[in-house]
C-alpha cells in the first residue's frame, strides 16, 4: 500500500479551491488522465462519485463516498467498489491564511488490486501530487 501527504500553499481564496475539489464532475477538463466523473449529492454533505480514468495505459473505474464539510474545509473519501483498486481513502484540507491565501493538505492512501511494485507505487503517487494540486490550483484561479 502506497500512502502519502502533500502540503503547499497557494495564492487563491480557500473557498475558491474548495468550489475547484468539490466540482467533480469538471474533473476531466483539469485532471490528468481523468475521462468522466457522475456525481450524486445526498443531502447530509455526502457524495456517491463515479469515476472512469485512465492510468498505468489501462482505463479504469471506481467509485467513492465522498463526505464535504465546507466549513471545516474538507472533503474526504473512501472506496466503495472498483474492480482495480483494494484501497483508495484520501483528503482535502483547505485552510484559509486571509484573503486570496490557503494552505492545502492532501493525503491519500492506494493500494492496487494487481501487482505494482512497491517503489513504482510509491513515486506514482508521490509523483503526481505536486502536478495535480497545482491542477486544482489554477482551477480556482479561474473561478
Amino acid at each position: 500500500m502506497a500512502q502519502a501527504e502533500q502540503e503547499k500553499t497557494y495564492d487563491v481564496d480557500a473557498k475558491k479551491y474548495f468550489k475547484a475539489v468539490s466540482d467533480y464532475e469538471h474533473y476531466p477538463e483539469f485532471v490528468d488522465g481523468m475521462k468522466s466523473v457522475k456525481a450524486e449529492r445526498g443531502a447530509d454533505g455526502d457524495v456517491t462519485a463515479h469515476y472512469e480514468l485512465s492510468m498505468l495505459s489501462k482505463d479504469m473505474s471506481y467509485d467513492l463516498k465522498v463526505h464535504e464539510d465546507e466549513a471545516a474545509g474538507s472533503v474526504t473519501w473512501t472506496l466503495l467498489k472498483s474492480d482495480f483498486f483494494k484501497v483508495n481513502n484520501g483528503a482535502w484540507k483547505i485552510e484559509s491564511l486571509g484573503p486570496d491565501r490557503c494552505k492545502v493538505t492532501y493525503s491519500l492512501e492506494v493500494e492496487f488490486n494487481f501487482s505494482v511494485p512497491g517503489l513504482i507505487l510509491k513515486g506514482l503517487v508521490k509523483g503526481t501530487l505536486p502536478s495535480m494540486m497545482k491542477s486544482f490550483y489554477e482551477r480556482a484561479k479561474q473561478q
